[in-house]
């Protein structure tokens, strides 16, 4: 018995190694019957109930130790539409860019890519900053994005909403954090291979955060962190809904 359970040891993280198969995480989106408003304030009861998931640093997998830089995000949906709260702590908040698809991710921001179907190198990329400024695309080759192309695609219901514990643009004061709603509409994740996304479809999916604070290095977080860029589905995480 020794003997199998040293076997066991030493061979199972070899085998996962050359399986390339890992324990994907899971957020929890459970139903809501009440009206959504995407305003930012997060003062429906979803809200309260829903189970938070903490993003960590993307180059090193660590947690995230320091309170005043710790995201945490929150799912859930109803009939028609798929939710998402981003608490970001932040003590410098900002964002110079005022466009819709403008390269948000140069500054401050929050991203989620989701995934509807079985082809891997396509998904939604989302991004909302500070300002509430939205840039949307649909990514079809991780490795070489064609960015002013992939950036045409809109999503036609996103709706968001963006309230901030401190003042926006103000960099020599020292801000707590903002908050972000996203509704995402069932029928805006469609495509040509999931020509229906409800919750019976197995999605797949990320969230980021990027961060610069004033007289810091850019910092970049993330719920399954990829070591470097954010474009890496191969480990993105699961949706379940409740």
């Amino acid at each position: 018995m020794k003997i199998n359970v040293l076997l066991i040891t030493i061979l199972l993280p070899l085998l996962i190694q050359c399986t390339g198969k890992t324990t994907s995480p899971i957020i929890e989106a459970s139903f809501t019957s009440n009206v959504m408003v995407m305003d930012g304030k997060a003062n429906e009861p979803i809200w309260q109930q829903a189970k938070p998931i903490t993003l960590k640093n993307n180059r090193t997998g660590k947690e995230v130790q320091e309170s005043a830089l710790q995201t945490h995000v929150k799912a859930c949906y109803d009939d028609t539409n798929l939710y998402f709260l981003f608490k970001c702590n932040d003590p410098d908040i900002w964002a110079a860019f005022t466009q819709r698809d403008e390269y948000l991710w140069k500054e401050e921001v929050v991203e989620v890519f989701i995934d509807v179907d079985n082809v891997p190198d396509t998904y939604v990329e989302i991004e909302v900053s500070p300002a509430n400024i939205l840039f949307d695309s649909y990514i079809v080759d991780p490795e070489n994005i064609d960015v002013p192309a992939t950036a045409k695609f809109n999503l036609p219901d996103l709706r968001t909403g963006v309230t901030i514990q401190g003042t926006l643009n103000k960099r020599d004061d020292k801000d707590n954090s903002w908050t972000v709603e996203m509704a995402i509409s069932f029928e805006d994740l469609a495509n040509a291979t999931t020509e229906k996304v409800s919750p019976e479809t197995e999605i797949r999916l990320n969230f980021y955060r990027l961060d610069k604070n004033q007289g810091q290095e850019f910092a970049s977080y993330a719920w399954s962190p990829t070591g470097k860029s954010f474009h890496k589905p191969a480990v993105f995480g699961k949706l379940m809904f409740k």
